[in-house]
Formats: structure tokens, sequence, C-alpha cells
């Protein structure tokens, strides 16, 4: 039963491979920008432990840097998803490193954390090679990279989720973060898989991708959301952005909105109504950064990285 219902999961997301090679066809890329692609962040071989640096073309010193995390329902793209996107960042004076990590079902939730950190660990000891200011040190991510952005914070700034999740913490300071239409609450999986039509044969298989064969059992079980993680730690300032015509919308980012509020942590949100459009739907503006809304959404999260 697992087998077909990770297979009926693939398809689903091969659909929407096809529909971003479609995309990206049409689309043009931020000029002005250099690139250092196909760096190993660890040296094994794996395509999946790659990551690319952009930067404005002629830089000579060291720029605010920012990594991405691209989405993907834990199971879907790597760095390619994201570079149209991440030109754009870089073209505003960033340097932005943007990685790929093994995916689900070849690794678990706690093989991408560890990819993750990976990817921080290679950037702290080489990013100043390639024009990064480790000194300002920002993460962004979206829908599932959204998730993995809070939760990589989280594990930073916690010894007992760095042993839950077998990493060693990075000496950087993360100054900010930025969650776009992330999907940061695991445990609210089945009613959002119920919201999006699917059984709960999906959300079971799913959590058994994220955490094994039995879920309950897993050190980092009830350790994965960022509700879950986040309680009592010194987070950083995050800016939020999402949009209502995104049916994840009041599942995550309106819940994470709260929970941030109601905590007094520094945060600010860009939520685009329902009067702007369906086409603002989920993660409108990182798969179309040419789009004067995402270009609105991008720049003023830039601003708010700049201003921390």
């Amino acid at each position: 039963m697992g087998f077909i219902v990770r297979q009926m999961i693939r398809r689903g997301w091969e659909q929407v491979r096809k529909q971003d090679l479609a995309r990206i066809a049409r689309q043009t890329p931020t000029p002005g920008v250099a690139e250092q692609v196909d760096l190993a962040y660890l040296d094994d071989g794996d395509p999946m432990h790659l990551l690319d640096i952009y930067y404005p073309a002629g830089t000579k010193g060291l720029l605010p840097t920012i990594v991405d995390i691209h989405g993907g329902g834990w199971m879907y793209g790597d760095k390619e998803l994201n570079k149209y996107y991440c030109l754009y960042l870089a073209a505003q004076g960033f340097a932005v490193a943007n990685i790929s990590y093994r995916l689900l079902p070849n690794t678990d939730l706690r093989g991408q954390v560890q990819d993750i950190f990976a990817a921080l660990h290679w950037l702290e000891k080489h990013g100043s090679q390639h024009h990064c200011d480790l000194s300002r040190f920002y993460i962004c991510g979206d829908s599932a990279g959204g998730h993995l952005t809070g939760l990589a914070a989280c594990v930073q700034l916690s010894p007992e989720l760095q042993a839950i999740y077998g990493v060693r913490p990075t000496g950087l300071h993360i100054k900010a973060i930025g969650i776009s239409h992330g999907m940061c609450e695991l445990s609210d999986f089945r009613r959002i898989s119920r919201a999006l039509g699917a059984g709960n044969s999906v959300y079971k298989e799913m959590f058994r991708m994220f955490f094994g064969q039995k879920p309950e059992l897993a050190a980092c079980y009830g350790k994965a959301s960022f509700t879950e993680t986040a309680e009592g730690l010194d987070l950083p300032p995050v800016f939020l952005i999402s949009s209502e015509a995104d049916p994840l919308h009041n599942y995550h980012s309106v819940v994470l909105d709260r929970y941030l509020s109601e905590r007094n942590i520094l945060h600010q949100t860009k939520f685009w109504t329902k009067s702007h459009g369906k086409r603002l739907g989920h993660v409108f503006h990182v798969a179309n950064p040419e789009w004067p809304e995402s270009m609105e959404s991008n720049n003023e999260m830039l601003a708010f990285f700049s201003n921390i």
C-alpha cells in the first residue's frame, strides 16, 4: 500500500515538474549576475549535495548573504527550481547561495536537516572566497523550504534539537529568516491533506517518509513543526510572505503570524488578499519573480533583512 501511495504522490509531482519546465522556458533570467555553479558542499558525488552562488557581476568585496532553500513538498525539485528567483535577489546587491538537498523518500526529515547544515558549514568555511559576508547572513525558503528554513533556525539555537537531528551548530549568526508560504506545521498535516483533497493514506505515508515506518518512535517526531521547536528560543526576526489565494494560507502563514505575535517575536508580514486575484497563489513570487507583485514582495523582504 505504501508503495502505491508513493507512486501516486510522485505522479502528482511529475505533473508539477512539467508545468515548472514550461514556465521556466518562457522566462528570462535577471541580467548582470555572475554565477558559480555546482559547488559540492559534501564531497560524496551526490548531485543533491551541490549549491550555486550568485552575486552582481563585477563584485569585488563581500556582500550580505542569503541562503535559499527551495520548496517541492520535501520530495521534488533541486536548486534549479529557484534559480531565477535567486538571480533576482542577487541582482539587488546580495550574494545568494542556492542549495539542493536530498529528497524524500531517498532520505528522511533528519537527513534533509543534516544536508542543510552541511551546506551552512561549507559556507562558513568557504563563503568568503565567493563574496559572502558571513557577518550579514540570512536564510529564506518557500513552501516545504520555508518549513526547513524555520526548522534550521531553531536547530541552530537548540542543543537538544542538534542532538535529535544529529548536527553541529555553525558559528554563523542568522540575522533574520524569510518564510514564504511556508508549510511549517507538520502536526496539522492530516487536516491539510483533507483540505487539499488527499486522503489519510497520503498523510500517513508522508509521515512514514518523514520519520520512518513507526513515526511516533522517531526522536524528531513531535520536534519538527515550527511551533514544536521554537518555544523558548531567542529567534531571529522573521519576514513572512503569503497570500489568501494560497489554499494553505490559513493553515500555516496565519498560524505562524499569530504564534510570533503572541510571543512578541519581531516579524513582518506581506500577505496579499484575495482582492489581488487568484494568480497570486502558492509561492507565486518565487515561481514568477518578474511579476510586479513578486518584485514588491521580494524587495520588502530584502529591505527587512537589510534593516536588521
